[in-house]
């Protein structure tokens, strides 16, 4: 039986790719923040195949007591913990800025390079999930996109150094999956004075405006998300990045194609329509 640990198992892509893996036979080590009595922990532990493990991925501690948990082997692990940081870079403080580093960059290089051994040992994969801003930048997002350029770099340069040990890796950039994200948002509000907040304050209006999609269709694309999640572990070779969405795909072409002052505008014209 082959074992996969998911990180951010408490909803959206990660509960969804638990699930699913569960029922095609592997073996899951779901992870989680928090205490292991959460509501989210019990409806993981609920699914047979799953094994719910507390983990903070920002704690060193916690991913030493994974890294001992796997240390027979592991045949692929999903960095998928990971939140966004919504703001003018000027609203933005040390520790926000540090925050989403180090939950959305610095762990899933750290939580890898720990469970290297066990994943070698199975000529495992690596699939981490980054973003459609893995490869395009947008306003508001400067850090979160730092973050996910981040990712999907550490992926491409990992995958060349573990491909003479049989060790997969691939970066998974989806585009705008309505899984509750905007719910979990972090976004600091500028000051009254500051020269952004005219447009921050449009951009959220925006957002709100569009509003969050109903629970059942959430579920639905998170659940198709962790189809391609399970084809990818399980396929003979994964490639180096999948964009997931339509919206990935266009606006990977549409920024290859067209003049970069042209899609710099594209860019900020979704910003102040609350598309990003």
């Amino acid at each position: 039986m082959k074992t996969v640990l998911i990180t951010g198992c408490s909803s959206g892509f990660g509960f969804a790719a638990a699930k699913r893996f569960a029922a095609a036979g592997w073996s899951v080590l779901a992870t989680l923040r928090g205490p292991a009595d959460r509501p989210e922990a019990a409806a993981l532990a609920a699914i047979p195949g799953v094994t719910v493990l507390s983990l903070d991925v920002t704690d060193p501690a916690q991913r030493a007591v994974v890294a001992v948990a796997v240390a027979g082997g592991l045949d692929c692990l999903i960095n998928n913990a990971g939140y966004g940081l919504y703001g003018p870079l000027e609203a933005l403080d040390d520790d926000q800025i540090r925050r989403q580093i180090a939950t959305n960059l610095e762990a899933p290089i750290l939580l890898t390079r720990d469970l290297l051994p066990a994943l070698r040992c199975s000529r495992g994969r690596v699939i981490n999930i980054s973003s459609v801003l893995g490869f395009i930048g947008t306003p508001f997002m400067t850090i979160y996109t730092a973050s996910k350029h981040g990712v999907s770099g550490f992926s491409e340069a990992l995958r060349l150094e573990l491909a003479p040990h049989g060790v997969q890796v691939c970066a998974v950039e989806p585009g705008r999956h309505d899984t509750g994200f905007n719910a979990r948002l972090d976004h600091p509000v500028p000051a009254a004075d500051s020269p952004y907040r005219r447009k921050y304050d449009r951009a959220m209006r925006r957002r709100a405006a569009l509003g969050e999609v109903p629970p059942e269709q959430a579920a639905a694309t998170s659940d198709r998300t962790a189809d391609r999640l399970l084809r990818l572990a399980e396929s003979r070779r994964m490639p180096p990045r999948l964009r997931l969405g339509t919206d990935a795909k266009l606006v990977f072409w549409v920024k290859r194609l067209i003049p970069a002052a042209l899609f710099d505008r594209l860019m900020i014209f979704a910003t102040s329509r609350g598309l990003n």
